[in-house]
């Protein structure tokens, strides 16, 4: 894993496997992203070797605080970053492809504004 952005694409992958599942394992976690179970085990044993994950004898993928935290974090920008790219006319296949780059470099406050906005502008109609 290089980067906080591929650590982040991980815990971001496997929350939205265990919400769509019930739970995770390193296969669902290598077909949610188009990558290699090899990839996903150096991921899992690195994000196992920071506190974020716990993966039991049967393969199943849980977070700690600070993992689920994280993964909570980025998936909540996802969710709004693309609804707001759809709003303003990207498809929604575009859209969820471009919140997934935004989702790693917006600041918080600007999250929180953009957050702010959308619930003004969507609650005004």
């Amino acid at each position: 894993m290089k980067n906080n952005q591929s650590a982040e694409d991980y815990l971001e992958a496997i929350m939205i496997i265990r919400e769509r599942n019930g739970n995770a394992r390193s296969i669902d976690v290598a077909r949610e992203l188009n990558v290699t179970k090899p990839s996903v085990s150096v991921a899992m044993k690195k994000l196992k070797e920071k506190g974020l994950i716990e993966i039991d004898e049967n393969g199943l993928i849980t977070f700690s605080k600070e993992g689920e935290t994280i993964a909570r974090k980025v998936y909540d920008k996802h969710k709004l970053l693309t609804k707001v790219l759809v709003m303003i006319g990207l498809k929604e296949s575009e859209a969820a492809e471009e919140a997934c780059l935004i989702e790693h470099v917006i600041s918080d406050k600007t999250y929180k504004c953009i957050n702010k906005y959308y619930k003004k502008v969507t609650k005004d109609k």
